[in-house]
């Protein structure tokens, strides 16, 4: 199950940087950086809903505790995950990028991160 999980990971991971790059090199330019930010977090929860509805039964926790792991495994990476990118790769202040994290100052970040968190449960018990 861990391998599944990890794999997972990767694929969010993948297709949640695919998302924040054509938002910041396209939306922003288009529509601005607020309204990008918006239609990002909606593309990026359905992309986010999409991966869960195939990876979960392939996962195939037995229990809600498992389905909860998953979401918390998914969300501690990616948290992880994006704060390396911030801070190695781009070079942000703890600052910067922690500031992606406070919805209130628009920035949805934590709302997406809620969503890995209990997506994986919500699947578990509804399906």
């Amino acid at each position: 199950m861990l391998i599944k999980i990890f794999l997972g990971f990767l694929l969010i991971a993948l297709a949640e940087t695919l998302n924040g790059t054509f938002r910041v090199k396209v939306l922003h330019k288009k529509i601005g950086a607020k309204r990008a930010k918006i239609f990002s977090f909606v593309l990026g929860s359905l992309i986010i809903f999409a991966i869960n509805i195939i990876l979960v039964p392939w996962i195939n926790p037995k229990t809600i505790s498992e389905a909860f792991f998953i979401g918390f495994v998914w969300m501690s990476l990616m948290i992880a995950y994006d704060l390396y990118v911030g801070r190695v790769l781009f070079k942000l202040s703890w600052d910067k990028i922690l500031e992606d994290f406070n919805i209130f100052n628009g920035n949805l970040l934590a709302l997406g991160m809620m969503l890995i968190l209990f997506l994986p449960l919500c699947i578990k018990i509804f399906t």
